[in-house]
């Protein structure tokens, strides 16, 4: 019998780790370590300030980031556009649109250009901290908020993100506030049954208090809660598409809190909440159905990325839908052209994203086993340690900033098993966590259906890092009290999700790599030959298969004159990648020039096979058809 009470007992325990967190409703301290709540908000802030401003100053060198690239380049080059007086636009959304929005009223009315983007961006990453502490503070304490405010304000890729042009920065600070608003909302409506300030390891729940506070009329700051969690919803589905699938989760989690509230009353709340959302994503829906005859609350993107991320022969990664057809400027344009040549037809907007999407299921059910090996691949993608690169990289700015190699080691790998820690020591906890609970799992869906890449990871951040935080202040609880039992099961799935974060599923080295030939892209087109071709020697070295890094070098040394190493690379871009048709008439063009003829006819040829129509190949065999007779 004793033995039987001792196995109660210790069940007991394992069950009430959190019992000493403050529960929803409960008054949370305003003070830790005598220090006021608004001072910590606010050293908080300056911290992550400090950090970002220092990492802006050190990695302004950088050439990508005077010299914009990719989404960077699009977005700069249509907020420009947009300030320059196109409001309102010509055609539909492809892209988000906020983001370059925002953008535009910086450049309009701020005057700023990309360095004043980016310190904007450091402003609000140090919000978004400064709105996860008080966010985090409603459900765990403010002890616990502190530790999430300040492990998302060293947390290295958020810092790595505030400063490059990206919407990123803004994703985050819009999550950070919709938490903040709907958290707000449950401390002062959650009925809790749970346990209040009890000593979790001595008391038990039938000796525990219950916690019930809530009024039977909510009063009016509830309803516009309700309304701001709205806004802070619709503006960031207009920054990232995927939070569409957060949508249904709010009203329902309204409708289900746990209160006091009638049902009328629920339904009223859910209602202001929709309303919040139908403000900003009904006028966009509006102006999309002006300009292209269908209405659609943000973007017509979704089927080719889905397809990107889906085919038969998807690797989890992006890769674009033609080859060498990596940026923005030819996503579009590709993706109607290519759907129209298979229809044989035009199409709107909505019906390339629907063809693409049957596409898409019409390979995965060609091969269904092939499909679901991918989905598995993905998720274990979702959690691994490496920030996938899109055209900038973490590592590449790491070479730049002491702050990024100083927090270098906070990144996703720890994260993860941090917060998995976190996740099982407040199981007990679920009614009131319910809504993370949702988002998390709701975003994890929604990356693995499409393609990873580390920004569109990024939302998991805010939403995982409170749970680490408790995880964190809890075991340190545990081992202090040498409480070893209730952390077993904890560390146990810690363990499987650090194992898990560290398999070696990406190619490191070769997007790292990749992302070093963009660096040196920009240096050449900002006219610094010299920086570009060391930074791609230094890609080259790390990584001497990829076509588009030795295209650019031969290219490079081509431009001054070095034409032989200009060859040798040119060869080896076209080996690797045959169709690479710019490859093929630069070595034509080198082979031209130092008296190579019959070679040079061969790449040109070879160009023709594929495009009978490029003038520059047609124009160069005429020319050394006429010199041929010459030579003899």
């Amino acid at each position: 019998m004793s033995n039987r009470r001792r196995r109660r007992n210790s069940s007991s325990t394992e069950s009430h780790l959190t019992e000493n967190l403050p529960a929803a409703g409960q008054q949370c301290d305003s003070r830790w370590l005598g220090v006021p709540c608004w001072a910590l908000l606010t050293g908080i802030g300056v911290l992550a300030f400090i950090l970002r401003w220092i990492c802006l100053a050190e990695t302004a060198a950088i050439a990508s980031t005077q010299q914009l690239l990719g989404d960077a380049a699009t977005y700069y080059a249509w907020a420009e556009k947009i300030a320059a007086g196109s409001w309102y636009g010509d055609t539909t959304f492809y892209q988000a649109p906020l983001y370059p929005y925002v953008l535009a009223i910086l450049i309009k009315f701020g005057g700023v250009a990309v360095p004043g983007i980016r310190f904007t961006q450091a402003i609000l990453g140090s919000l978004a901290c400064v709105l996860l502490v008080a966010s985090t503070k409603k459900v765990f304490g403010l002890r616990t908020a502190v530790v999430a405010g300040v492990m998302l304000a060293i947390y290295s890729p958020a810092i790595y993100y505030d400063g490059i042009v990206q919407k990123t920065s803004l994703a985050s600070f819009l999550l950070c506030g919709l938490l903040w608003a709907s958290l707000s909302i449950q401390s002062r409506l959650f009925v809790s049954s749970g346990l209040s300030n009890a000593d979790p390891l001595s008391k038990s729940r039938e000796e525990a208090a219950p916690v019930a506070v809530t009024p039977e009329h909510p009063k009016p700051i509830v309803y516009l809660f309700s309304l701001v969690a709205g806004l802070f919803l619709g503006l960031l589905v207009l920054t990232r598409e995927n939070a569409l699938l957060w949508i249904p989760l709010f009203p329902i989690w309204m409708i289900w809190l746990p209160s006091s509230l009638s049902r009328r009353q629920r339904f009223a709340l859910a209602g202001t909440m929709i309303l919040g959302l139908a403000m900003v994503l009904v006028p966009v829906a509006a102006r999309n159905g002006s300009l292209g005859g269908e209405w659609s609350p943000t973007t017509f993107q979704a089927g080719p990325n889905f397809y990107i991320g889906n085919n038969a022969h998807a690797s989890g990664i992006y890769e674009p839908l033609v080859p060498g057809h990596e940026t923005p400027v030819y996503e579009r344009s590709d993706a109607h052209r290519l759907a129209e040549q298979e229809t044989g037809h035009e199409l709107t907007a909505r019906e390339v994203s629907r063809f693409w999407f049957a596409k898409s299921w019409s390979e995965i059910r060609q091969s269904p086993l092939s499909w679901i090996s991918l989905l598995v691949r993905k998720t274990a993608m979702v959690v691994n340690h490496f920030e996938v690169p899109d055209v900038e990289s973490l590592f590449i700015h790491q070479q730049y900033s002491v702050v990024l190699k100083l927090f270098s080691f906070w990144q996703f790998g720890l994260l993860a098993p941090l917060a998995a820690i976190g996740l099982v020591m407040t199981r007990d906890r679920w009614k009131e966590l319910l809504l993370l609970y949702a988002l998390i799992a709701v975003m994890i869906v929604a990356i693995v259906g499409f393609f990873i890449l580390g920004r569109y990871r990024f939302p998991l951040v805010p939403l995982l890092i409170p749970f680490a935080a408790v995880g964190v202040t809890l075991f340190i609880q545990m081992v202090s009290r040498r409480r070893w039992r209730p952390l077993r099961m904890p560390v146990g799935v810690a363990i499987l999700v650090a194992i898990v974060s560290y398999l070696p599923i990406h190619a490191e080295n070769h997007l790292n790599a990749s992302s070093l030939t963009n660096v040196a892209v920009a240096a050449g087109q900002q006219g610094d030959l010299g920086a570009a071709i060391m930074l791609l020697e230094q890609s080259n070295r790390m990584q001497p298969d990829i076509a588009e890094t030795n295209y650019n070098l031969g290219f490079a040394y081509k431009q001054t004159g070095q034409m032989q190493p200009a060859i040798e690379h040119l060869v080896k871009a076209v080996q690797l990648e045959p169709d690479l048709m710019t490859a093929n008439f630069h070595l034509a063009e080198c082979l031209e020039r130092i008296g190579r003829f019959e070679e040079a006819k061969l790449f040109y040829a070879n160009i023709l096979t594929v495009d009978p129509n490029h003038t520059g190949a047609v124009r160069a065999l005429e020319r050394l058809d006429t010199l041929a007779p010459q030579a003899q």
